[in-house]
C-alpha cells in the first residue's frame, strides 16, 4: 500500500536525522520518494513502510505520522485543510509542534484544527484519545496527520555510557550510535562489523535490532569489558588487529567503525596513517560488494577511503567540542 509518512525529526543534529530516516525508508520500505524535506520534518510517500518497524529502529526522531494534508502555514489554510480530513467517527486529540522560527503557534493551529473539526461533529479527548493528530509547522507549511508510533527516547538514556557495567570516557552517546548504525543499512540477522570496538556502544545497538554483531579491538581489556555489556546479545567479539582482520573476505553485511584518537591508536600501528590506511583497506576487503559501511574519524579522510576502494556517499560533521569534531563518513563498497 502506498502512502505519505512524516518523520518529526530531532534537532540535535543538522543532517544526520534526516539521513538516518531516509536509509530505513530505503531498506524498510518496497520503494518510496521524497515528498518534501523541511525543517526538522521529512515528507516520503512509501509503498508498503511499517510504522511499527520504524518506530522499534529509528533513533533521532520524535514520531512517526501517517500524513493527512499538507497545507500553507497560515490559518485560514490549516482550517480549509481541516475540512477535508478524512478520519473515522472517533475521539481525538490534536497536538502542535513548531519548529524554531515558523509561526503561526502551535496552539493557534490546534484551535484552528479543532474548531473545524468540532463542527463537524467529532469530540476532542485530550486525555484518553482514539486518534492522535499532529500538526508540524515548519517553514512556509503545515503538515497534518495522525501520529503512527512514536519513539522511546527515554529508552536512550538508560544506556548512556557511564550507566553501562563497563565504561571507558570517549564512547559515542547511544542515540548517535544507533543513527549511524541505521545508516550501514544492516537488518536484523545479518552482520555488522565494528574493527575497533571499544566498550561495545555499536555493537549493543545492533544487537538490540537484532543483528549479530562482529567486534575486534586490539586491547585485551577493552574486549573483556564489552563482554559485559554486550551481555544476551547476539555478538561474537575477539582481540585482533583492525590491520589484520580475522574475518573472511566479502563476508560482513555492514560495517560501523570510531577509530581510536591520539595515543590509543598507535597500539600496534607505527603511524595514525598506516593504521587507517590499512584497516579501511581490511573493511573494504570484508564488505560484501554493494553493502556500506560508516568510517567515523577526527579529521576529513575521505580521500583515503576513496583511495582504499569506497564510494563516499555522505558526509556528516559533528562538533563534540573545542578541541574534537567527529567525521562521519557513509561509504559503499
Amino acid at each position: 500500500m502506498v502512502a505519505s509518512y512524516a518523520f518529526e525529526l530531532s534537532g540535535e543534529h543538522p543532517t544526520l536525522p534526516r539521513s538516518e530516516a531516509l536509509a530505513l525508508s530505503e531498506i524498510g520500505t518496497s520503494g518510496f520518494r521524497v515528498v518534501r524535506s523541511m525543517k526538522r520534518c521529512l515528507v516520503v510517500e512509501a509503498q508498503n513502510l511499517d510504522p511499527a518497524w520504524m518506530i522499534s529502529r529509528l533513533a533521532m526522531t520524535h514520531r512517526v505520522i501517517r500524513v493527512l494534508a499538507i497545507t500553507g502555514a497560515d490559518l485560514g489554510s490549516v482550517a480549509e485543510a481541516a475540512k477535508d480530513l478524512a478520519l473515522p467517527d472517533k475521539r481525538y486529540r490534536i497536538r502542535g509542534k513548531r519548529m524554531e522560527g515558523s509561526s503561526p503557534a502551535s496552539n493557534e493551529v490546534e484551535k484552528a484544527v479543532g474548531e473545524v473539526l468540532w463542527e463537524r461533529g467529532y469530540r476532542a479527548d485530550l486525555e484518553d484519545p482514539e486518534i492522535d493528530l499532529r500538526a508540524i509547522i515548519t517553514g512556509d507549511e503545515v503538515v497534518l496527520g495522525e501520529v503512527a508510533g512514536e519513539v522511546d527516547r527515554g529508552d536512550f538514556e538508560t544506556r548512556r555510557p557511564h550507566l553501562k557495567p563497563f565504561f571507558h570516557p570517549g564512547a559515542i552517546l547511544p542515540r548517535i550510535a544507533r543513527a549511524l548504525v541505521n545508516l550501514s543499512r544492516v537488518v536484523a540477522g545479518e552482520k555488522v562489523l565494528d574493527p575497533f570496538s571499544g566498550t561495545g556502544g555499536f555493537l549493543v545497538e545492533a544487537g538490540l535490532m537484532g543483528m549479530r554483531g562482529v567486534g575486534v579491538d586490539v586491547q585485551e581489556w577493552l574486549v573483556r569489558g564489552a563482554e559485559s555489556n554486550l551481555a544476551g546479545l547476539n555478538c561474537d567479539l575477539v582481540v585482533g588487529d583492525a590491520m589484520r582482520l580475522p574475518i573472511r573476505d566479502s563476508s560482513i553485511d555492514g560495517a560501523v567503525s570510531d577509530t581510536p584518537y591520539g595515543r590509543s591508536a598507535l597500539v600496534r600501528a607505527g603511524s595514525r596513517e598506516e593504521l587507517l590506511t590499512r584497516s579501511m583497506e581490511e573493511l573494504h576487503r570484508v564488505l560484501i560488494p554493494g553493502r556500506m559501511m560508516v568510517f567515523v574519524n577526527d579529521r576529513p579522510v575521505g580521500d583515503m577511503l576513496i583511495d582504499a576502494g569506497f564510494e563516499v556517499t555522505e558526509v556528516h560533521v559533528e562538533r563534540i567540542h573545542r578541541s574534537l569534531t567527529r567525521h562521519i563518513f557513509v561509504c559503499r563498497r
